[in-house]
């Protein structure tokens, strides 16, 4: 078919731009033999294994503790040579940048991109008071371990200590991100780096600043009297009389302009909590009238310190993308670190996203607020005039954050039913791709479309069409994980759609509870992994019993799984 010229097509009424797209073919992600072309016989029986093991639900309920045995008994370097060949090997693209690099190759040749990423992982732990770190970023984990804060018989922290070893553990992951961006430069151009803010600052200075940030939210909710969204300077008045010590009306206006640079008369709840950094939120604290959720929540000088270091990482290495035309991807994490990552993420697109989309910010459509965040994230690029850029995911820590909520007696944050995230993911996803500035033809969507379901993947294609747009232009892209749905991937990119694979890579034992939560993930999902445990199963029969393996192709029902596929997450 022709090309369609995206802004003459906007001009069409929705009926002619419709019927404009009738003429591209739908795609067939059924077909085998044009899915596993580019991969071996080894890969197919080696993914089939996999994910025969993924579901064996004894095994993915209890893998911590059988690794941990297995270290115990067999010793790191008997694991390491049983994880390389197989899990490790199935689902990451190597332990170091050289030894991804025939990943990344065999990948192009197909028409896919690649998008790296350091797959170690930080957390915290906290339990009866006690705090600690779980620093999978090194092999000497255990050297940056946090000491227990300082509590009252109450339980309220009177001081965190954060060890200078998590500060050095930063800087190094800091540099090993630097070599990733670089080999994206090098590697795959078109490509994207992808970064864990976990790896640039301590976990728990994450958290405490997320807990500020919510703290925020919920002043913010208070002087919002008539719950708009918006508060005005009069709803601010009325109740700093009510929580704060009495200042004169030139003071209340001067704080309120804080909030208000333009003058609009209104403070909107990003605007207030983007321009609350440390700094001011301390010196609002110090109007309160008394001590309460807000004043115990400000960081105290020695974090503020901390944060500004975390700041400086990340804005170094967007600094460095940016010189190397590199886009990069931030990652989302847990909740109660994803306020703070949100925050740090809009002041880096703030800056560098001005004409480009240089950063990508991440939504997890399993969240329940995931729309609302997303809308003001949108409404926020569009007023200050920098380019929105977001990869969507379902998520990827249901069951830490399910079990979290429990423990604290908090409401679950995630959607009550897989459909609930399913519709949550398709709304996001349409926002994005229907927002004004895209309408307009100001800019691309610059939407990451990262999922293994077909059904999501067949609604970005059907609205890129219904914009009148072709796989080209559209600044829509697909990404999968290495190992998972490549019958989505290799089919959309041998259809000319911008595909890419998220390779993660890094040490073997390091990358450990990268593979747990993919083998979980997997075992959730056996229905849709069963859908392409049939594909691989036809695809290798067909192999063993042709001769020569036989060609790519289009025609040969066999290489069909035998049903539909059914909705993956």
């Amino acid at each position: 078919h022709h090309r369609i010229d995206p802004m003459a097509a906007r001009r069409l009424s929705p009926a002619v731009r419709a019927a404009s797209t009738l003429s591209r073919p739908a795609i067939d992600f059924q077909n085998g033999r044009t899915a596993y072309e580019k991969l071996t016989t080894w890969d197919l029986v080696r993914a089939y294994g996999v994910f025969s093991v993924c579901g064996i639900r004894f095994v993915v309920d209890n893998s911590d503790r059988l690794l941990n045995l297995g270290l115990k008994i067999l010793g790191p370097g008997a694991i390491k040579g049983i994880l390389r060949p197989t899990l490790f090997g199935h689902f990451c693209g190597g332990e170091g940048l050289e030894t991804i690099r025939p990943t990344v190759a065999r990948l192009r040749a197909a028409g896919v991109g690649g998008i790296l990423d350091y797959a170690a992982e930080a957390d915290i732990k906290s339990e009866e008071g006690k705090m600690d770190m779980d620093d999978s970023l090194s092999a000497t984990a255990a050297s940056s371990t946090l000491e227990a804060p300082v509590t009252t018989r109450k339980g309220k922290a009177l001081a965190r200590q954060y060890s200078y070893h998590t500060e050095a553990r930063c800087d190094e992951n800091q540099k090993i991100f630097e070599t990733a961006i670089r080999a994206v430069h090098g590697v795959t151009p078109d490509g994207f780096a992808a970064i864990k803010v976990t790896a640039l600052g301590n976990p728990l200075l994450l958290e405490r600043w997320s807990s500020a940030l919510k703290e925020a939210h919920s002043l913010f909710t208070k002087l919002d009297i008539n719950k708009d969204d918006n508060v005005t300077f009069e709803e601010f008045k009325k109740m700093w009389a009510e929580l704060f010590v009495d200042v004169d009306e030139s003071v209340l206006e001067k704080e309120f302009k804080q909030f208000d640079p333009e003058n609009t008369g209104l403070i909107d709840p990003v605007a207030w909590l983007t321009t609350l950094d440390p700094p001011k939120m301390r010196q609002l604290a110090n109007f309160c009238k008394e001590e309460g959720p807000f004043s115990n929540a400000v960081l105290d000088a020695e974090e503020e310190k901390l944060l500004i270091s975390m700041r400086r990482r990340l804005s170094t290495l967007v600094q460095i993308a940016d010189e190397l035309d590199v886009r990069l991807m931030v990652d989302a994490e847990h909740t109660y670190f994803q306020p703070a990552i949100d925050n740090l993420v809009l002041g880096v697109q703030r800056e560098y996203n001005k004409n480009t989309d240089r950063v990508y910010g991440t939504i997890q459509c399993y969240l329940k607020d995931a729309p609302k965040r997303n809308q003001l994230f949108m409404q926020q690029a569009e007023r200050e005039g920098w380019v929105y850029a977001v990869k969507i995911v379902r998520g990827a820590y249901m069951h830490q954050e399910r079990q979290r909520a429990q423990d604290r007696g908090e409401p679950d944050p995630i959607h009550d039913t897989l459909q609930d995230t399913h519709d949550c993911y398709s709304a996001v996803m349409r926002d994005v791709l229907t927002r004004k500035n895209v309408k307009t033809g100001k800019e691309k969507a610059n939407l990451v479309v990262a999922t293994h379901n077909q059904r999501s993947v067949e609604q970005a294609i059907d609205l890129i069409d219904q914009a009148g747009l072709t796989p080209e232009d559209s600044g829509v892209a697909f990404g999968q994980l290495l190992g998972m749905a490549d019958h989505l991937t290799f089919t959309l990119g041998a259809k000319g759609y911008k595909a890419y694979k998220y390779i993660p890579y890094g040490p073997i034992l390091e990358t450990l509870p990268y593979l747990i939560r993919r083998a979980q993930e997997n075992s959730d999902l056996m229905g849709s992994v069963g859908y392409e445990m049939g594909m691989l199963r036809n695809e290798i029969y067909r192999r063993l019993t042709t001769p020569f393996g036989g060609g790519a192709g289009n025609d040969d029902d066999t290489t069909r799984a035998a049903s539909e596929s059914p909705a993956a997450r």
